[in-house]
């Protein structure tokens, strides 16, 4: 019945379609809200979007705009209206998660979310629905589906819209596992310089519905490229607050759909450029401090071999332009611990 539902007239509306369905078989709108997340900032509006809904489209939108609406208006990406509250709402989310000092040089251009107006978005809408029945039906009743994030090329987003994730990454030095690794909706920050800037500066993120079911926790520099066991689904960095999540390769088009596009332009971060460059000052900084080589220097005389290589790498990382100073510091902190990296700063200021 359902698939004579779902292959019957690919010439009706596909949102009215999707929405018939999704009654008939008593299924909850593609997006819940978000504030009903543990994990997510909190958010006054009763809803983010029903698929079936499309008053919130830009009527009559161009495809045009340097090709971004063009290309994701060719997936079943409708573009939001400004003034609408999805718009506002998803925008905010990204923004405070951003936080105030860092969302200052972002200037949000477009969101776009999944109209399920073609077959490829359709039909991995309805197996997304099948399999998180069965997540909750193994866990419980619960799926545990989260929000996320996940950064990329304009090009490899549109790869993912038509034809899903094909590419997982990690293993060794400071990732959690060999698997899709998306960022909390808290975390925003984690993916952007995964998001390679367009010709004129936009960047993209996708933020996902993701199904977590049980988690597990992966350690940093982990090959673990599946479940440990039957009992878990997938892995996670920190089992309290988690900001990184990881989905395993054969999970990976299963568990997770992609639910919008926010394209934005980072002023304060942009490839190539000068422009919006941080600053140094050429005060010394009054509160203890040393220089990174002279840091690494210290550590390596005082670290496991092993975590040794993980800061030696994340320092490379960052000289490489691969990590932002933000993330390196962070990493550092994870690895060697704020009382230890305290002691060695300050121990070296009196030096």
């Amino acid at each position: 019945m359902l698939g004579d539902a779902y292959y019957g007239n690919w010439n009706t509306n596909a949102a009215a379609a999707a929405a018939a369905l999704l009654q008939e078989q008593r299924i909850p709108p593609i997006v819940p809200p978000l504030e009903q997340q543990q994990d997510t900032i909190s958010i006054d509006d009763d809803e983010i979007l029903r698929p079936e809904s499309d008053s919130d489209e830009s009527p009559g939108a161009p495809l045009h705009c340097g090709g971004r609406i063009e290309v994701f208006a060719r997936s079943g990406f409708s573009p939001l209206a400004e003034d609408t509250v999805h718009h506002s709402t998803i925008k905010k989310c990204f923004l405070d998660g951003l936080g105030q000092a860092r969302a200052a040089g972002v200037r949000v251009t477009a969101v776009h979310r999944n109209s399920l107006s073609v077959p490829n978005a359709k039909a991995r809408f309805f197996s997304f629905r099948v399999h998180e029945k069965a997540v909750a039906e193994r866990r419980g009743g619960h799926s545990n589906a989260r929000y996320a994030w996940y950064g990329g090329s304009r090009d490899e987003i549109r790869q993912i819209l038509n034809f899903g994730f094909s590419r997982c990454s990690g293993g060794g030095g400071l990732t959690h596992g060999v698997g899709l690794h998306l960022s909390a909706i808290s975390f925003p920050t984690d993916c952007l310089e995964s998001a390679t800037a367009d010709q004129d500066g936009t960047k993209h993120l996708l933020l996902c519905r993701v199904l977590l079911g049980k988690v597990e926790a992966v350690p940093a520099g982990s090959s673990q490229s599946a479940p440990s066991s039957v009992e878990y689904d997938t892995g996670v960095d920190d089992l309290t607050k988690p900001r990184r999540y990881v989905v395993w390769s054969s999970f990976m088009n299963s568990h997770i759909f992609p639910a919008f596009v926010v394209s934005f332009k980072d002023t304060a971060n942009v490839h190539g450029s000068n422009r919006g460059a941080p600053v140094r000052s050429s005060m010394r900084p009054r509160s203890p401090w040393m220089s990174f080589p002279s840091l690494m220097s210290v550590l390596s005389g005082m670290l496991d071999p092993r975590i040794m290589s993980m800061v030696s790498k994340s320092f490379a990382d960052f000289q490489r332009h691969r990590i932002t100073r933000e993330q390196m510091i962070r990493r550092t902190r994870q690895l060697v611990g704020d009382d230890l990296l305290s002691s060695v700063i300050k121990t070296h200021q009196k030096v």
